[in-house]
């Protein structure tokens, strides 16, 4: 007998394993429906599939039993226990108690996601987890088994970008299609004997005058904000190509509208931009100040040399990282986003972008973060 127990505890754990169930600090307990959505009695959720149970209602809300990733599209099936019904005329509304699948769409979710704290969860990639770990519920806990949440790769980061609007350069120069490089010198003369002989030597001649002249230290970035001009780390930071990719990757991923995935989105953008090397940890943006400095940022309000140049987000140096908490919610999720430009030029993306630099509501500044040797 304890034989097919260790048998079957094994056979629980591989399954566990192979479904991609998640764990996190996070943990999951509470969702709220903002769209109606079909309530399914299995995990297929293709358009096609006879197990629609019933509409579940904007305004929903349940407790979460289990979550699975799906493999195919990478996003999330969570099954939840109905504990309270939205305003609806349909027929076929779930009752209280009910249990059914939701799907968790990553590009318009359609639900908010809570902690059993009652915060709201920014970034469910970590934080989809199953309550039913603890409470022995759904799945059973297997002992000695504690899967670690998957993470996404750079590679998957990088292949999960929305596509660039692409246009020719050649016809960006000239209104003439027919042309390119915005036009044909008809007169210059071509074929002349001994041209590419003659530019192969006067390249050489070049690149022995350059290799023999004295090499002086290259002179520090410009800074168009006059307050950052004498701190040189900082210039280097700001204009550094891992912030350059870092604000252009989160330009071209951002919503039109917040999706109160704010840490989701950042996380994408620092790890797009080559500024930290693996996906950080944790659903709520509060907590990404300890996050960067475990991985090489420093806080500037922490630190000595800046924190009185900064009083607000304007303040801030281009590319910096800012993170609020709660102005009255001790265990408010908070809210992060990079900066996009110097000074008042700069703009604000996470989920989405901003460009009024006026201070956030009931929001308080607590990390504007910066790599010294990105």
């Amino acid at each position: 007998m304890n034989l097919l127990n260790r048998f079957l505890r094994t056979s629980l754990a591989l399954i566990l394993t192979a479904s991609s169930a998640l764990a996190a600090p996070e943990e999951l307990q509470e969702l709220v429906i903002t769209g109606d959505l079909n309530g399914r009695s299995s995990l297929d959720f293709r358009s096609g599939s006879k197990n629609v149970q019933f509409i579940v209602p904007e305004g929903s809300e349940g407790t979460v039993i289990e979550t699975r990733k799906l493999s195919r599209t990478g996003s999330y099936g969570i099954k939840v226990r109905i504990s309270k019904v939205g305003a609806t005329k349909a027929k076929n509304a779930p009752k209280v108690g009910d249990e059914t699948w939701v799907y968790f769409s990553q590009k318009d979710p359609w639900l908010t996601l809570k902690d059993k704290e009652g915060s709201e969860v920014q970034d469910p990639e970590v934080a989809l987890t199953s309550r039913a770990k603890r409470a022995g519920e759904g799945i059973p806990v297997v002992e000695g088994v504690n899967p670690r949440p998957r993470l996404p790769t750079k590679k998957e980061v990088l292949r999960e970008q929305k596509p660039e609007k692409s246009e020719d350069p050649n016809l960006a120069r000239s209104t003439d299609p027919k042309k390119t490089e915005a036009g044909f010198c008809i007169d210059c003369p071509t074929g002349q004997p001994g041209t590419t002989e003659k530019n192969r030597k006067d390249l050489e001649a070049l690149g022995t005058e350059l290799r023999q002249r004295p090499q002086t230290p290259s002179a520090p970035p410009a800074v168009p904000d006059e307050k950052w001009s004498n701190y040189p780390e900082v210039a280097k930071y700001s204009s550094s190509p891992e912030v350059e990719k870092s604000i252009r990757y989160g330009m071209r991923n951002k919503e039109r509208r917040s999706k109160r995935l704010c840490y989701r989105y950042v996380k994408r953008s620092l790890l797009g931009g080559d500024l930290v090397d693996d996906y950080l940890p944790g659903g709520k943006a509060v907590h990404a100040v300890g996050d960067l400095k475990r991985r090489g940022f420093i806080n500037m309000m922490d630190d000595p040399r800046y924190k009185d140049l900064i009083k607000n987000p304007s303040d801030a140096p281009k590319g910096a990282v800012l993170i609020y908490r709660h102005g009255t919610q001790r265990n408010h999720a908070g809210h992060i986003e990079i900066k996009t430009d110097w000074g008042k030029n700069g703009g604000y993306v996470s989920d989405f972008y901003r460009d009024d630099d006026s201070p956030l509501y009931n929001r308080v500044l607590v990390g504007v973060m910066i790599k010294e040797n990105p």
